[in-house]
């Protein structure tokens, strides 16, 4: 049964103003999804995986050698590959005929019902793909094989792509499982082994604390770092901030876990080197209205088939135990 809103002259006489605007409260930040998505996204039509090929080793057949010397034609494998399978994500979105039906048209409706939650679902969609690049692979195999486990030593992800870190070593990532104070000597030691040559990581990402910890030490020791800190434009275009480490920009993705074992990073990634596998025909798609047969209702679901893929492990690296 309806409930009259207006039960005396001033609420019978007067229409209730409502904002035409829905303010988000539950989404956070999402930087390094919003990079990935922006600069390192490929089209991959198809195919049963994904596969990666690899050069993993020094050629041997090679070197000095003088007059009629025989040379070393010994053949040479030098390259393997690695696999990932397809990751799929969703979002569903249904309304049944009367709700549609009392949103529909002036002067009743303040905003259209359908395009906000459409609008939702979107940023529903970059939320639960900001979270699935920081899994582990392992824990959750619906999800993306993602930086926790891929920036690894096998520690949690033993086998990344199929290959076996133990077996493999120079699949292992750089990895700091012992520091747990925030210092300069500590980053620059992880720093420096995930250099290799003009190689270096081009991003930094961390949690909320241990930014705050980065932000802390330079301000008692580098004050001017802060003051004139150069943004990265991709992300000040997304209005996101950042510090920055041997002028490599230092952001905080929240989605990035600080449960034990990871605590909040940094992660020291090198993004010429990592990737998104993404199918044109999921590519963050609505599947069109569906009707059920029995139900005064409809139904769509935005869709996203893809992989995150890094390609050279070794050239990123984290922290795992900094608590300050």
């Amino acid at each position: 049964m309806a409930t009259p809103i207006g039960n005396n002259t001033l609420t019978a006489l007067t229409r209730r103003y409502i904002l035409n605007q829905v303010i988000d409260n539950i989404y956070s930040s999402n930087p390094i999804w919003v990079r990935l998505y922006k600069m390192g996204r490929k089209s991959v039509q198809g195919g049963t995986q994904i596969e990666i090929p690899l050069m993993y080793t020094h050629m041997t057949a090679a070197g000095p050698y003088q007059g009629y010397q025989l040379l070393d034609v010994t053949p040479q494998d030098t390259i393997q590959n690695a696999a990932l399978d397809w990751k799929q994500y969703y979002v569903s979105l249904s309304i049944d005929g009367m709700t549609e039906a009392k949103n529909s048209g002036t002067p009743m409706q303040v905003m259209n019902l359908l395009k906000t939650q459409m609008r939702q679902a979107e940023m529903e969609m970059s939320d639960q793909l900001g979270t699935g690049l920081w899994t582990d692979g392992v824990t959750n195999t619906l999800n993306f094989d993602g930086i926790v486990g891929a920036v690894d030593n096998g520690t949690i992800n033993a086998n990344y792509g199929g290959i076996n870190r133990t077996a493999n070593t120079w699949w292992k990532s750089q990895v700091d499982s012992v520091t747990t104070t925030t210092g300069f000597t500590a980053l620059e030691s992880l720093f420096g082994k995930c250099v290799n040559g003009g190689q270096h990581p081009t991003i930094i990402v961390s949690s909320q604390a241990r930014y705050d910890n980065y932000y802390g030490l330079n301000l008692a020791t580098q004050r001017f770092q802060i003051d004139s800190v150069p943004q990265d434009q991709i992300l000040a275009n997304a209005g996101f901030t950042n510090l920055t480490f041997n002028n490599v920009p230092w952001v905080v993705d929240s989605h990035v876990p600080t449960t034990s074992g990871t605590n909040g990073g940094p992660f020291f990634l090198n993004e010429n080197y990592m990737s998104l596998a993404v199918h044109p025909n999921a590519d963050m798609k609505w599947t069109g209205w569906k009707t059920p047969t029995d139900q005064d209702a409809k139904v769509s679901q935005l869709l996203f088939y893809g992989q995150v893929i890094l390609e050279n492990c070794a050239r990123s690296g984290k922290f795992t135990a900094l608590t300050s």
